[in-house]
């Protein structure tokens, strides 16, 4: 083991542990479309057609990500076969080892005064339910968090291991996101002159040395694109290369918003811990603070990628999720400063509001009661948590009260949001539909949300031209997708989305829809 890990390693396992104890949970919710059952299906593809070096979706190749949640994925359906739960499994594992990672730097900044900082990333509300759910960002974080070890380690001790170290994290980095990576590298090296004073002193040409490396480690991906190009006509390659990098900075094709479209999200990024600290000890502890080089790190692994991250035209919340890390080494450097800043018997507040939610949630979804029985056992499991330690103001156990009512919160989830927009039913029928040799197409906009959840042997055909092929198919069967609106009347079955809906249109009744013909020529599938 790494020398500078191993003496920080003993107490930030805890926090990771508490993060996987969430792995029953990954059962409760079905896939969510559209994200996740399109990862789902190009692992799926990737599987079926052993295409490793370029993945594809809906028998096409698919670029928008790098391949490395793929390899995972289907290196875990290697061990314990394909299964919606192992490759959730992933996610929640890259998670859990995220915590660690940041206990650690914690510990590497601030010395051995506790980890506050890896118990604050584990109860975040934001980050545990994404770590559940199969996402990139997630996995980024990991890397993130590692390079900024080697970034750490390289200021204070100038160890070529670290420049190798740092070069593996932003390579791997790379792989899982693409060169977002550097958005939130680029902070805490350029800045590190300054969260550094007092400890080391870090010349301009070692930075410079750092941000190369950094640079450096995408240069593995460019082999890979390489690769993955051979074969491809002119317009994918510029698809794989241009598109989707400058695409997504300027004008964006896809979640173009608002400047400040992110500043209304960011108190539910750090929730519970904004609704039950002190406030009142908040600005002493902010002052005194500012002496603690891990809140200082903090402040340049967050503040920086965040003004980028609105400056770039494409945006989800969700890919803010490798920021958490640096908001909860300000957090918890504050923890230093107020030992109680975050007392565990404000949670009385949360346990009632989300009790509340499950007993409401069950008057208006009866038929789900297994869900609601068990969301109300897990509140019931934080109100005794709470009882029993509502003296104490240790952080650890308001981070397994956190982390039992984000439990609670899923089950509610499946039953108001997720479940009513399951593509799974619509999945096996077409499924059933290919295996009695029914001729079935989707329309070219259809963002593979059937693939997996169906377990589609091969890749269900594209048709660009539906009238035609409806007068060859009578008794075939179309499957559209579009992402506002509302289905046709007369589909046979249908799912809607939360953007949009999924139908399953008999191929006789295609004349009557002429808009399904021209839809896709205009629509932008995310």
């Amino acid at each position: 083991m790494t020398p500078w890990l191993s003496p920080h390693l003993r107490n930030s396992w805890w926090p990771a542990f508490a993060l996987l104890c969430l792995s029953p949970m990954l059962l409760v919710l079905p896939a969510v479309p559209i994200d996740e059952t399109r990862y789902l299906s190009v692992a799926w593809e990737m599987r079926q057609s052993g295409a490793w070096i370029t993945p594809h979706l809906n028998g096409a190749p698919y670029f928008d990500k790098p391949p490395l949640l793929f390899w995972l994925v289907n290196l875990m359906w290697r061990i314990t076969g394909p299964s919606l739960w192992s490759a959730r499994m992933v996610s929640l594992v890259c998670g859990a080892l995220g915590v660690m990672l940041c206990g650690v730097l914690e510990k590497r900044l601030a010395g051995d005064e506790g980890t506050p900082a890896a118990w604050l990333l584990a109860g975040s509300l934001f980050f545990a339910l994404f770590s559940g759910v199969l996402m990139f960002d997630v996995a980024l974080c990991l890397f993130v968090l590692l390079a900024f070890l080697a970034v750490v380690d390289y200021v204070q001790s100038g160890s070529r291991r670290a420049l190798l170290l740092l070069f593996v994290a932003s390579c791997l980095g790379t792989f899982a996101k693409g060169p977002v990576v550097m958005l939130h590298l680029g902070g805490p090296i350029l800045l590190s002159p300054w969260w550094s004073r007092g400890a080391t002193a870090i010349s301009w040409r070692s930075v410079v040395t750092l941000l190369l490396t950094a640079i450096a480690g995408g240069l593995p991906v460019l082999a890979w694109a390489w690769l993955a190009l051979r074969g491809l006509n002119p317009g994918e390659a510029h698809y794989l290369l241009i598109h989707q990098t400058t695409g997504r900075v300027v004008q964006s094709f896809a979640h173009n918003r608002s400047l400040w479209w992110y500043l209304p999200f960011l108190p539910a990024l750090m929730l519970p811990w904004i609704a039950i600290w002190r406030w009142r000890a908040l600005p002493g502890a902010a002052l005194r603070g500012m002496k603690d080089p891990a809140m200082r790190f903090g402040l340049c692994a967050s503040a920086p990628a965040f003004i980028a991250f609105c400056v770039v035209s494409g945006k989800q919340v969700h890919y803010l999720l490798p920021l958490m890390p640096g908001a909860c080494l300000i957090f918890g450097a504050w923890q230093r400063q107020v030992v109680d800043l975050f007392p565990l018997r404000r949670w009385w507040v949360s346990v009632v509001l989300v009790g509340a939610g499950v007993i409401l949630s069950c008057r208006r979804a009866p038929e789900d009661l297994w869900s609601h029985a068990l969301a109300l056992a897990l509140v019931l499991a934080c109100a005794a948590w709470v009882r029993v330690g509502r003296r104490s103001c240790a952080l650890p156990a308001a981070c397994v009260a956190s982390l039992l009512l984000t439990a609670a919160l899923l089950p509610i989830l499946r039953a108001q949001v997720i479940g009513p927009i399951d593509p799974s039913e619509l999945a096996s029928r077409v499924a059933g539909l290919r295996a009695h040799g029914v001729p079935v197409v989707r329309t070219p906009n259809e963002p593979g949300m059937l693939t997996y959840l169906g377990r589609q042997a091969t890749p269900i055909p594209q048709s660009t031209q539906l009238r035609e092929w409806a007068q060859a198919n009578p008794q075939g069967f179309v499957i559209d997708y579009s992402s506002h609106g509302r289905a046709p009347a007369d589909a046979v079955d249908s799912v809607r989305l939360a953007n949009g809906w999924i139908a399953l249109l008999p191929a006789a009744r295609i004349p009557d829809h002429p808009e399904i013909q021209d839809r896709h020529a205009d629509e932008y599938v995310e």
